[in-house]
């Protein structure tokens, strides 16, 4: 439990808890290496969310650039997108892992970068192959282990070799010989494990003997058998992505890899259902026996009945003297009579019964008939073919359950990562449809300066299509656009929000090692991305001092970050929130390592009070259309503060209002002119 601890956010309880949800600590930790969402969400009291933690600090993921609550709804609401097009229930659940990171665990942004590559290559190659694994990976889900205690007892020699096996305790009952006990002592146990010297030279059906040195799987076979059948539906899938050929490339070369080790899972499976279906044709026979057998015996005598139905017996006066002195004589003229008729039916009967053992080995006694007619079978025959098929379905499913558990111990730990890649191939594939249907590209990275520069950005998150802006801050624009600080003036309902939070859809997916939705994009590698969202109504002098210690920390902050504000001026009244904007830009001014992007309807009294010309862009609408909607341009005018939408508003309030209102709003219209 010690490696579990040294987590962060793990304590004694919460160990103890995923412990016994998942059945062993070794469980937990492959859980947390190979991101199994899915499984650590099924602890007691632990969130995905939490679960996801848990694993990025388990495999040395600490820090996500996402500082405010905005930034990490909208990476949520972004992975909402992704979701639909992945296949199985856990690759859903594991793409919470790809929270965008930091610059400094750039290793793993590469990593997935190339993960995005090969899945776009994949899905753009062969949308075949694509649909194709659809098929095949909705059968994929979590590894599910084998938990609660199994219906066998295990007996050990002595408390020294009960020592030595005590780990498998919680998985079964245990008991030590007494003194003078042998096996017959434990014969009417259905199942059990012996340990040590003095096992019977021929087992009873159910039992096995192993050493207390063996695999818990050997010990307790029942264990492989139960996993195989937790895990069908994955194991099932493996074993039919081998039938098709998949294409070359990264994608096609981790689907194979991931069926290596596994060339014996088809065969294994298909042993399994044979196994089966032997024994269910065997119950089967047992079940139907006694109706066999009255079926049978009603068809002798109708055979009998049928043949003796013109058959007739002429005696001569002496005959009929001889047999009345010797009735038994009178029988056997009788039976000879019809003694054909009779061995025609008892062995068409036989034959009968014959065929209804087909296939089991069940051999039937010469001995099967108490009486020819009315015909009737042996009764302790039967009964003991009944036994025998007992004994013939116990001897089976015994010799198959440990033939089968032998197998299945060898392959369940490739099987086990076997599943954990394609549940992550299914996630990397999904992500290449989502990037495909989005029209995402892979975004160049800039290792130096922050900021972003996007060409034909799109916000994925609206309700209708959105329009392409390119746009760009920092260090990654050209040499025009470089500035780390910009003010973002124009209309209302024009696209300053859509615009900051395209920007933090592309930053946030690519430093997730992500595809972005921009003809192309290049991305200053950060630290932290502030969104702040728009504060609604003038805050009192608590709420006031709150925000401006959170603005103070994020503005003077010697980490790289890229900070998005929407309206700050809000906080307060306008001219003394122009002079607090202002001195908090002034001092990010100064430093290299923040971009800043600030949406405001007082760019020009901000720059008053930073006291520098500063970079002021413009979204202005243009106008009316003929249904009196406003004509806007999202991609904002460099160095141009656009012009207010009021007038437009007024406009066309003025045009669609009669009477003395329109007169009033035509009067309001003059005054702008």
């Amino acid at each position: 439990m010690t490696a579990l601890i040294e987590i962060q956010g793990v304590g004694e309880s919460l160990a103890n808890r995923m412990i016994d949800a998942l059945g062993s600590e070794a469980e937990v930790l492959r859980a947390l290496n190979e991101c199994d969402v899915a499984a650590l969400s099924e602890v007691d009291g632990l969130s995905a969310q939490r679960a996801v933690k848990m694993i990025n600090s388990a495999n040395g993921r600490f820090g996500e650039i996402s500082s405010s609550d905005e930034a990490r709804r909208l990476h949520a609401q972004i992975l909402e997108t992704i979701s639909p097009y992945i296949s199985s229930k856990p690759a859903k659940s594991r793409l919470g892992t790809l929270v965008p990171l930091q610059r400094s665990d750039i290793t793993t942004i590469e990593s997935r970068r190339l993960w995005t590559k090969a899945a776009l290559d994949f899905t753009a190659a062969s949308s075949e192959s694509a649909e194709n694994w659809q098929n095949f990976a909705t059968k994929f889900e979590r590894v599910k282990p084998v938990k609660g205690k199994i219906d066998r007892v295990v007996v050990v020699p002595n408390t020294k070799s009960l020592e030595k096996i005590e780990n498998i305790s919680k998985r079964c009952r245990i008991i030590v010989r007494g003194l003078g006990e042998t096996w017959r002592d434990y014969h009417g146990l259905n199942r059990v494990t012996w340990i040590g010297r003095g096992a019977p030279e021929s087992l009873p059906a159910g039992w096995i003997v192993a050493k207390e040195s063996d695999h818990t799987h050997t010990i307790l076979p029942e264990i492989p058998l139960k996993w195989l059948e937790n895990n069908i539906s994955s194991l099932s899938a493996l074993s039919s992505l081998g039938d098709y050929e998949w294409p070359n490339g990264t994608i096609g070369e981790a689907i194979r890899e991931a069926l290596d080790g596994l060339e014996s899972l088809p065969l294994l499976i298909d042993s399994i259902e044979n196994e089966s279906m032997k024994i269910e044709e065997l119950q089967h026979i047992k079940d139907g026996l006694w109706g066999e057998i009255r079926n049978i015996e009603a068809a002798i005598d109708d055979i009998i009945v049928a043949g003796t139905a013109q058959s007739s017996l002429s005696l001569e006066g002496s005959e009929v003297l001889s047999f009345y002195g010797d009735i038994h004589g009178l029988e056997r003229r009788v039976k000879s009579a019809v003694a054909d008729t009779i061995e025609e039916a008892l062995t068409a009967g036989r034959s009968r019964l014959c065929e209804y053992f087909k296939g089991s080995e069940i051999i039937i006694p010469r001995e099967l008939f108490e009486s020819e007619y009315p015909c009737q079978i042996n009764r302790n025959i039967i009964e003991q073919i009944e036994e025998k098929i007992d004994g013939m379905i116990s001897s089976e499913n015994s010799r198959a359950e440990i033939e089968q558990s032998r197998t299945i111990q060898k392959i369940i730990s490739t099987a086990q990562k076997s599943i954990s890649q394609c549940i992550e191939i299914d996630m990397w594939i999904g992500i290449g449809q989502w990037a495909q249907q989005y029209k995402c590209t892979l975004p160049k990275l800039d290792a130096r300066r922050p900021g972003i520069c996007m060409r034909d950005g799109r916000h994925i998150l609206l309700d209708v299509k959105p329009d392409p802006v390119t746009y760009g801050i920092g260090g990654p624009a050209d040499s025009k656009n470089n500035q780390n600080l910009a003010l973002l003036t124009g209309a209302n309902s024009g696209g300053k929000t859509t615009l900051i939070e395209t920007i933090a859809i592309i930053t946030l997916l690519a430093h997730s090692g992500l595809a972005v939705p921009a003809l192309s994009a290049k991305v200053g590698l950060l630290d932290e991305i502030h969104l702040l969202a728009k504060v609604t109504g003038t805050q009192s002098a608590g709420a006031l001092e709150r925000t401006l210690i959170r603005l103070a920390e994020v503005f003077i902050s010697e980490k790289r970050k890229l900070v998005l504000a929407d309206e700050l001026e809000a906080i307060t009244e306008p001219e003394a929130a122009a002079r607090i904007l202002g001195g908090l830009l002034a001092a990010s001014n100064n430093n290299s390592e923040t971009a800043v992007l600030l949406v405001t309807h007082i760019g020009r009294s901000i720059e008053a009070a930073i006291g520098i010309d500063v970079r002021i862009d413009g979204i202005e609408a243009r106008g009316l259309d003929e249904n009196l909607e406003l004509i806007v341009d999202r991609t904002p005018r460099r160095n141009h503060i656009a012009k207010s939408t009021p007038e437009l508003i007024v406009r066309r309030l003025a045009a669609r209002a009669s009477g003395n209102t329109a007169s009033l709003f035509e009067n309001l219209l003059k005054s702008f002119s």
